[in-house]
């Protein structure tokens, strides 16, 4: 398939974005994207405002079936019939669906891990303003002034703390607990292709010029990928972030003695 210029891109609902390239289409989504090679594709047919790419497949087995919605009806049909014009004749023994090739820009176990990590640096926040006000109201101006550069660092610390042993007990587990194959090198440089156990193509970056490359992927989402790094950066790695951890600990322990000291008057400080 070639480029051209009359064949427009669409845009659908949820920022779903599919364009021509010259080897295929390109179907973007929030989190992953779909690269399909013209001959996997069978043909592109409209229905209204929703555009449906359907793959090649065996006989007697069932196509499968990529969809945008809420498309621009002209767009749609100048798509349609600018990518049926380009494709080859039909094969009946070729696998479209085998062809596709599944880039994941952010997986399920990120998203949430995101999501958790938000709440527990909020959750600190909120916990080290709350015992600055107490030690403000109880206490004098110089409690406020010790909180606010010792509970940024504080809550910093946590925050990279959690992240960093958060993603190295994944990737333990990932290594542990994960199917582990050989990618092989895409057309992109530092681009890899690996399959998973439903038979699904996938991306992986990783800047290598090896012939192949060892990832490990969670069975149950496949997405979830990891080129295994080095033993010695996995050891640094969870040392230096249990260290920053710790040091986020002891932060906090050092706000809640303060809020501590101010209740009794300074009198901690001074029996010190």
């Amino acid at each position: 398939m070639s480029i051209i210029s009359s064949i427009p891109v669409l845009q659908g609902r949820d920022g779903v974005v599919l364009s021509a390239v010259s080897e295929g289409l390109v179907l973007e989504r929030p989190r992953q994207v779909l690269t399909i090679p013209s001959q996997a594709v069978a043909r592109v047919h409209t229905e209204g405002r929703t555009l449906s790419v359907e793959l090649r497949a065996p006989v007697g087995s069932t196509p499968a079936v990529y969809r945008i919605e809420d498309v621009s009806e002209a767009a749609a049909t100048a798509f349609a019939s600018g990518v049926n014009s380009l494709l080859a004749e039909p094969d009946e023994e070729v696998d479209g669906a085998a062809l596709v090739v599944v880039q994941t820009l952010k997986t399920l176990w990120r998203v949430k891990f995101l999501r958790r990590l938000k709440w527990f640096v909020l959750g600190c926040v909120g916990t080290v303003v709350a015992l600055g006000v107490i030690a403000g109201i109880v206490g004098d101006a110089g409690y406020v002034i010790i909180f606010v550069p010792f509970g940024f660092i504080t809550v910093a610390a946590l925050g990279a703390g959690a992240y960093a042993v958060g993603t190295w007990n994944h990737e333990r587990r990932l290594l542990k607990h994960g199917v582990t194959v050989f990618a092989r090198p895409a057309d992109q440089p530092g681009a890899y292709l690996y399959t998973d156990t439903a038979g699904m193509t996938r991306g992986v970056t990783h800047m290598s010029s090896a012939p192949y490359v060892q990832v490990s992927f969670d069975p149950q989402d496949p997405a979830d990928v990891l080129v295994p790094p080095a033993p010695f950066m996995r050891r640094f790695s969870v040392t230096l972030g249990a260290f920053i951890l710790f040091c986020g600990l002891n932060g906090m322990t050092l706000l809640v003695f303060l809020v501590a000291d101010a209740l009794s008057g300074g009198a901690l400080m001074d029996g010190m």
